[in-house]
């Protein structure tokens, strides 16, 4: 069901990819690309916002997306651009591989009108890398409003400049203050504010501007801080397996469109993850 009649559960903006993993297989990837496809499973109602290569891995991942019934009237095609590729996106930074293509180029004028509602805006932090997505990305967060809803932002710090916190942090800090909500991990913590307690983290982040802060530690659980109270969710062995650390997020935020209250959103949220596979972009 769908926030209020005629308006969508989530406008996702941002990197859309494919990911390949070492037996070939290919998923869809980037930042945007797996909220959407994990936030789909749980049927929500979505349009992306994002843009691939005029290429045979953009047309799969168009496709697959189209088959979990996102709306992909605005995802881009960039003629003589190749769609971006990732290899151990959630490895070994060291062993991490990225052929840039398309994805960073989506541009500020091709988000769609405000007209178009939703419950929440969700952008991807990874497409703040580079202009022109850059501005897309913030123009997103700031429309949110505009569009009958709120904005919420995966921060994914550990893959923008993890070798420069002082730059991370100063293009993060003014998406961080349009955001209402942010899903961050403990390894983009740690790039922002070095080893630290998490409910320090939570504290440190909310006064960048967000109400609503959803942090995922190195051993599964969860840590929601929302106006000023905190809410701690142990992760059993099982959930402290994670295969996808979009996962979590997107069903928080799925929880979040559908009027769930912050606490019980991030507790189906840690089942969910410990239960979803990367989603199959459905070619070798």
């Amino acid at each position: 069901m769908t926030p209020m009649s005629g308006a969508l559960d989530w406008l996702a903006v941002g990197d859309i990819a494919e990911e390949r993993g070492s037996g070939g297989q290919a998923t869809i990837g980037g930042g945007a690309g797996r909220l959407v496809a994990h936030a789909a499973a749980l049927k929500a109602s979505i349009a992306v916002v994002g843009k691939v290569g005029d290429d045979e891995a953009g047309r799969h991942l168009r496709d697959g997306l189209s088959r979990l019934n996102v709306d992909v009237r605005w995802l881009r095609s960039a003629p003589g651009v190749p769609t971006t590729v990732w290899i151990g996106r959630d490895g070994d930074p060291t062993a991490r591989r990225v052929a840039r293509g398309a994805d960073l180029g989506l541009r500020l004028d091709e988000l769609p009108p405000r007209s178009v509602t939703a419950a929440l805006t969700v952008v991807s932090g990874f497409s703040l890398s580079v202009e022109p997505a850059r501005s897309a990305a913030m123009g997103a967060l700031s429309s949110a409003f505009a569009r009958g809803g709120r904005s919420a932002l995966l921060v994914e710090a550990a893959l923008l400049w993890s070798t420069n916190a002082r730059m991370t942090r100063r293009v993060l800090e003014p998406a961080l203050a349009l955001s209402d909500s942010v899903a961050l991990s403990s390894a983009d913590a740690e790039i922002l504010f070095g080893l630290i307690p998490g409910r320090q983290v939570l504290r440190l982040v909310a006064e960048l501007g967000p109400r609503v802060v959803y942090l995922t530690q190195a051993d599964g659980s969860v840590l929601v801080r929302e106006a000023g109270r905190v809410h701690a969710f142990a992760a059993t062995a099982r959930e402290r397996v994670i295969s996808d650390p979009a996962a979590g997020p997107a069903a928080f935020w799925v929880g979040l469109a559908h009027r769930q209250a912050a606490a019980k959103a991030a507790e189906a949220s840690l089942r969910f993850a410990s239960a979803r596979r990367p989603p199959s972009a459905g070619r070798r």
